[in-house]
């Protein structure tokens, strides 16, 4: 059930495209584009972000969307170490404590929100230092495997002889 998810709703998108004609370079950027800021630690703003990429640059908005929504689980996974991450780069003492920050919105909601603002900035920069490496490594594994791809549908589209 998940290979047919996988072909149905992943292969099959990308295949039509190369076959309309988006190379394989374009199509790794705009994958890669996606997956990286797909795991931006602040949850709700990647699907505007994407949009806005992939009209400003000129990528795919589809590919660009679908990245962003195949990694939705990971970014979850990775707000926290974001988190962390950011406030060891500003030597800030950790404020993730939620007994902490319910005290907080108890007693001074003003510094709460704040307290929390600072840390997700803090996430979001950690993120910028990360996402170049990512964006890198992403778009030299996904070059080769569209390339293939792309090959395999040429192939298919040879004149047998």
């Amino acid at each position: 059930m998940l290979r047919h998810y996988f072909r149905k709703y992943i292969i099959a998108p990308l295949t039509a495209l190369l076959r309309q004609g988006i190379t394989p370079a374009r199509l790794a950027l705009s994958m890669a584009s996606g997956l990286t800021i797909g795991i931006f630690p602040i949850v709700g703003t990647t699907t505007a972000i994407c949009t806005m990429a992939a009209i400003g640059l000129r990528m795919n908005l589809l590919v660009i969307q679908l990245g962003n929504w195949l990694i939705y689980p990971l970014q979850l996974i990775l707000v926290v170490p974001f988190l962390i991450m950011g406030e060891r780069i500003f030597g800030s003492t950790s404020t993730l404590d939620p007994s902490y920050v319910a005290e907080l919105l108890r007693t001074d909601v003003l510094l709460a929100v704040q307290t929390v603002s600072r840390v997700i900035m803090h996430g979001a920069f950690a993120w910028a230092l990360c996402a170049p490496l990512i964006f890198l490594t992403l778009y030299a594994v996904l070059l080769p495997l569209f390339r293939i791809l792309g090959s395999r549908i040429e192939a298919t589209r040879a004149p047998k002889t």
